[in-house]
């Protein structure tokens, strides 16, 4: 007798559950569970690509990210996510590219897309800025609130030393 197929709703939940716990190696079970059931799953597949970047394995979190943007290339988050990504493993131009079209993005998004573009060309005091006046605002994205105060953390700890 087949084993019943899993619930994805109830998997991607514990997953998001697990994420905001920063249960990230529990996570990536989880989503790789969803992707096993449901390889096009692309909000599963970004998920994982975030979780691989949290757990150092930034090779991974490009490919995926990249796979997904191959998809969905107007997914503003994982192109601000890859464009991130690519900024912290010192590949600015490539960063600047993917932060091209999310440099409108309304605010608080675009504030940081913005930030991490004026990263990308060398002016951190103004990255450090933008990102502080964005952190003013309502946050949609707690998470991206959460990677922004981290990175302007780093950067601003770099610029002490």
């Amino acid at each position: 007798m087949p084993e019943p197929s899993p619930d994805l709703p109830a998997l991607l939940k514990r997953a998001h559950a697990a994420i905001a716990d920063a249960r990230d190696v529990e996570a990536v079970r989880l989503l790789q569970q969803v992707l096993e059931c449901d390889p096009g799953n692309l909000h599963a597949q970004y998920l994982l690509a975030i979780q691989h970047a949290q757990l150092g394995l930034y090779e991974r979190a490009e490919e995926r990210l990249r796979a997904v943007l191959a998809r969905v290339p107007q997914f503003v988050v994982a192109r601000f996510q890859l464009a991130q990504l690519l900024l912290m493993r010192d590949t600015a131009g490539d960063a600047r590219e993917w932060l091209q079209p999310v440099l409108d993005a309304p605010a608080p998004l675009g504030d940081y897309a913005r930030a991490l573009h004026a990263a990308a060309g060398g002016d951190t005091a103004g990255a450090c800025a933008l990102i502080e006046a964005a952190q003013r605002l309502p946050q949609p994205v707690p998470e991206l609130a959460a990677d922004m105060r981290r990175l302007l953390g780093r950067w601003r700890a770099d610029a002490a030393a």
